[in-house]
């Protein structure tokens, strides 16, 4: 009795694709997922300088506030 099942690779992460069935990506679905994780990239750095900018702002106001307080 032979089967037709080739034997799975070595990789566990490449076992886990598809049920055991490996899995390959088109040249579209590659350029869809860096598209994809790019603007994810884009989106932490843009929120990452928001934060940065506004935690600047905040310290600026509180310095201003502590001098204000200390020459009444």
């Amino acid at each position: 009795m032979s089967t037709n099942k080739k034997p799975l690779p070595a990789e566990p992460q490449d076992n886990a694709a598809n049920n055991g069935v490996v899995a390959e990506l088109s040249d579209e679905a590659i350029r869809n997922l860096t598209g994809f994780f790019d603007v994810l990239i884009q989106m932490d750095f843009a929120q990452k300088q928001r934060n940065e900018q506004r935690n600047e702002s905040d310290d600026f106001l509180q310095g201003t506030t502590n001098n204000t307080q200390q020459t009444d």
